[in-house]
């Protein structure tokens, strides 16, 4: 029988109870996030956050496997907070920054930190700007030869089988007008695709999930950078991009100048490649266009309808893309 969520808090509550000496009281659920449930909880020692790890959203992976890269990402969190980038503090026990109920439920902890999350598309040029900040801080930090060199996560496939892919999915939709038109933005924008470009992105420890959901304001500066967990290895320009599309795009329309005060920003804190934007965004496009470009979507979710109109947009404007950024 599955178990509420009501039974897990319950369950992971006495656990922190016994762990960190602490008392629980006044839990609230967060909705943000696929399948991990969260609350926010207050205690005699401050507010916090606690963060079951869903074994449905794991069920497809192996979770030994999984286990093991959310424990390097968590403490990589804890690193990035005591180096002074804004993020929670994980509360850690007998060395753990993830810990396991009597029943294997996983979850974390951490300090609650207040501020604003603000809606895809919504972000103005400050708050852009202070976002480019934090995040070329986060990069510098991540790699500043603490952690190995490794492979990047992201193994593209060739444009010739992701051709295939859409074609199929094409054929299995084709009483889907307004999903055919956007398969078709996508076949042409595969075949416009150069994949030897990948030698020319910069590969190194990245975030993996940086978008507004994830990241809080105080008025036009960012406050807090939140969910850690997917760290790893792979290219940096996936979370620029996935940074900029998230702040600067609403509906089908792109701000420019927040995009670009993105970038200006991160380039107050390390370096970025004049003419890289271009590259960055269709790289995004090509890891992120067949999650997003698909009759599953629920409409009910406006993350995925954002993701969705960002590939939308990607592959609609691929040939104009140089274009509108030039050499930014």
């Amino acid at each position: 029988m599955k178990k509420s969520s009501s039974d897990i808090y319950e369950e992971i509550k006495e656990t922190v109870e016994s762990l960190f000496n602490l008392k629980l009281r006044n839990e609230v659920p967060l909705q943000l996030g696929l399948l991990n449930l969260k609350w926010k909880v207050e205690s005699d020692g401050g507010e916090y956050v606690i963060k079951q790890f869903s074994r449905e959203r794991y069920e497809r992976f192996d979770i030994g496997e999984v286990a093991i890269e959310q424990e390097v990402a968590l403490r990589e969190q804890l690193r990035q907070y005591y180096k002074g980038t804004p993020c929670p503090r994980i509360l850690t026990c007998n060395d753990k920054v993830i810990h396991m109920t009597r029943n294997e439920e996983r979850f974390t902890i951490m300090t609650y930190l207040p501020g604003e999350n603000l809606l895809p598309g919504t972000l103005n040029e400050a708050q852009m700007f202070s976002f480019g900040q934090r995040t070329g801080q986060m990069h510098n930090i991540f790699n500043d030869g603490t952690n190995e060199k490794g492979v990047p996560k992201f193994i593209p496939p060739s444009t010739e089988q992701r051709l295939q892919y859409w074609e199929i999915l094409k054929e299995e939709n084709n009483d889907n007008l307004l999903l055919i038109n956007s398969i078709e933005q996508q076949i042409l924008a595969t075949k416009e695709f150069n994949l030897d470009e990948l030698n020319e992105y910069e590969s190194g420890w990245t975030h993996r999930d940086l978008w507004v959901d994830n990241v809080l304001f105080n008025s036009n500066e960012l406050s807090a950078i939140l969910d850690f967990d997917r760290v790893a290895y792979d290219y940096l320009e996936l979370d620029i991009a996935r940074a900029i599309m998230s702040g600067a795009l609403m509906g089908n329309v792109l701000n420019l100048a927040a995009a670009k005060s993105f970038l200006n920003g991160y380039r107050t804190r390390r370096n970025f490649e004049k003419g890289a934007l271009v590259r960055s965004l269709k790289l995004l496009w090509y890891l992120e266009s067949t999650w997003w470009i698909t009759p599953k979507i629920n409409h009910n979710r406006y993350q995925e309808i954002q993701f969705y109109n960002e590939m939308v947009w990607l592959g609609a404007n691929f040939p104009n893309l140089e274009k509108l950024f030039g050499d930014y």
